[in-house]
């Protein structure tokens, strides 16, 4: 018995956290499908590292990935290394010279097909183009509408495009920019109707660096740069936006712009 008292020493776990691959060694393959196309395969080979990859239009966790991404010029694709020590970071790039696969035709709506892009303005044809209303509740604004004349600037206009990437400039009446940044949508990210249930939000369109035109609550001046999406075709967006909290019926922003 006291040799085995003798023998209970304090424990202590030398066991070493694992390492962290280096970046050179990372076995990654980012290829197109075809010459130049814009289906784009992502595979990890490294054995031992988990993967999280970042290509643009969407991220993933899994070792391998297929996307369509709908942008011509050098794009770069992010991957992370999942080590058991921590994380390594690294990117690979990929030259799009056409579009041979087709794409979500949502980035069609927002910005076209050309490289001109598209042209958002008011919608003037409409009887009101900004203003107030209810949250998750109606699909113009109502309680304090507003025309195009009474916005921060009526003869501003947007133009998304894809050249190179989603991107967004603002510009003013006089025809100067204001303003350049990015965009996403997520199409999965849906709100319904807070009395009955049905289609209201069929989106979300997030903004990087820009805003959209008066891109400010009604009621403030901080910019807003997520929007949910009410309508989005060829010729109507329809976007609206409240503070985080913002129940059924509550104050919320209403923007209606048409394309030229």
């Amino acid at each position: 018995m006291l040799g085995l008292l003798s023998a209970c020493d304090p424990f202590t776990d030398e066991t070493e956290m694992g390492g962290i691959v280096e970046e050179s060694a990372l076995k990654l393959s980012v290829y197109s499908t075809t010459d130049g196309g814009n289906e784009i395969v992502m595979v990890n080979h490294t054995k031992g590292v988990g993967s999280y990859w970042n290509y643009i239009v969407g991220k993933t966790a899994s070792d391998s990935v297929v996307a369509v991404i709908p942008f011509l010029g050098q794009q770069t694709i992010h991957f992370t290394g999942l080590c058991d020590g921590g994380t390594v970071e690294a990117t690979r790039t990929v030259n799009i010279t056409q579009i041979d696969h087709p794409a979500d035709v949502t980035w069609n709506y927002f910005a076209g097909t050309g490289t001109s892009g598209k042209k958002w303005t008011w919608d003037t044809t409409a009887p009101a183009c900004y203003g107030d209303g209810g949250w998750a509740a109606i699909y113009a604004p109502n309680w304090d509408p507003r025309t195009a004349d009474q916005t921060d600037d009526p003869n501003g206009y947007m133009v998304f495009d894809l050249n190179g990437g989603p991107n967004l400039t603002l510009y003013g009446g006089d025809g100067q920019v204001k303003a350049k940044g990015t965009f996403t949508f997520d199409m999965s990210d849906k709100l319904p109707q807070c009395d009955n249930g049905a289609a209201w939000g069929i989106g979300t369109l997030t903004l990087n660096g820009v805003t959209v035109l008066s891109g400010h609550y009604v009621y403030g001046s901080e910019p807003v740069y997520k929007y949910r999406i009410l309508t989005i075709n060829d010729h109507e967006m329809v976007l609206c936006a409240a503070p985080d909290g913002t129940e059924g019926w509550g104050d919320a922003t209403f923007w209606l712009f048409r394309c030229e």
